[in-house]
């Protein structure tokens, strides 16, 4: 939850309270987008002084929110309650076509099981465009103020290994023998450099950082959590900008 870090006095403070959501009044669910979490690549605009989406301080291999544009150290990182998962199909069109987000593919569309590996091991629709299977962990980041804020954590390609590993290591929390709700641990998320054949990238990386520990907060989260499964709280669709990003996060360097 995003709340102002500035000293105001009392008097405006109340004046605030009088006249809270005045304003917002006809801003709908639609019309709202998410933070994503992603680490920064050496290509992406984040670490270019000229580009608009330029973040002052941040370097590659750190990891910054798409909203607020706040930063993170790759190796410290920052901490993640997760509050609820889910597998998207997303479709952009090549690079070698010129590149671009094409939308979202229902979990039930037929073309996602015709879909076919190329040379490169990509999955390729019969369109011709390509088919990034990409998994959504809905969080709560736990800021060192004690704030909360309500956020996406997207990985895809060589991160869909790191979602498992996160997934499993949820499912071992245990109470009494019984798995505990992935809202009653927090995770550190920081990023680690890895490479193959045609060079290397920045990932994502998850490790245990203990169980939640104030009830008020685990009550937010589970709150969270069950808004995104019945469908009062619905996430839009990224950006051509936050999707594209996504998309490049293992362009090779």
């Amino acid at each position: 939850m995003a709340v102002t870090k500035d000293k105001i006095s009392k008097e405006l403070q109340e004046a605030f309270l009088e006249s809270v959501n005045m304003g917002m009044e006809e801003v709908g669910k639609e019309d709202l987008q998410m933070p994503f979490i992603r680490s920064i690549q050496p290509l992406n605009p984040q670490i270019k002084k000229n580009d608009s989406e330029f973040i002052d301080g941040a370097s590659a291999g750190d990891i910054f929110n798409t909203v607020t544009k706040q930063y993170w150290e790759g190796d410290k990182g920052l901490v993640v309650i997760p509050v609820y998962y889910q597998m998207k199909f997303l479709e952009f069109v090549p690079r070698a076509s010129g590149g671009g987000f094409v939308g979202e593919i229902p979990t039930n569309d037929p073309q996602i099981a015709e879909a076919q590996r190329d040379e490169n091991n990509i999955e390729m629709l019969k369109s011709g465009n390509e088919l990034v299977r990409t998994a959504q962990h809905y969080v709560k980041i736990l800021h060192e103020d004690g704030a909360l804020e309500s956020a996406v954590v997207d990985l895809k390609k060589t991160g869909l290994k790191k979602s498992r590993i996160w997934n499993s290591l949820m499912s071992m929390q245990k109470i009494e023998g019984n798995t505990m709700p992935s809202f009653a641990c927090m995770y550190r998320v920081t990023t680690v450099e890895e490479s193959n054949d045609k060079g290397s990238w920045y990932n994502l990386n998850f490790t245990l950082e203990g169980t939640v520990k104030e009830l008020n907060v685990f009550k937010e989260a589970k709150e969270f959590s069950g808004a995104l499964k019945d469908g009062s709280i619905a996430l839009a669709p990224p950006s051509q900008e936050q999707a594209q990003i996504g998309s490049d996060e293992e362009v090779p360097f």
